[in-house]
């Protein structure tokens, strides 16, 4: 018996309808990766929960246009980055404060 025998019952017979529904399986498998991948990456970007809801909304309602106008409209950096830019600002001025004197013993 082979594997994808049972899978066949699915498809027809007719090769260019079965490249057709393969090609919806792939499409809708690309459409529920974009939405998990926008979903994660907005989560990562920004707490306003109304700009979450609108990036993902718009990824899901269009597939493939939405996640186009989705990488325009989301925010440049990631929380830890914009994090560890005011870390590294904030050490700087500390620096600039001290004088330029070796602080380290």
């Amino acid at each position: 018996m082979n594997f994808f025998q049972p899978l066949q019952i699915l498809f027809t017979d007719d090769p260019f309808v079965r490249w057709a529904q393969i090609g919806l399986i792939v499409a809708g498998f690309l459409a529920i990766f974009l939405v998990f991948f926008a979903t994660r990456d907005i989560i990562l970007r920004t707490r306003s929960f109304w700009y979450q809801c609108l990036a993902i909304l718009l990824v899901a309602l269009l597939p493939g246009v939405g996640f186009l106008l989705y990488l325009l409209i989301r925010p440049a950096r990631t929380l830890a980055e914009r994090d560890l830019e005011r870390k590294v600002s904030e050490l700087l001025d500390q620096q600039k404060t001290v004088g330029g004197t070796d602080v380290s013993g």
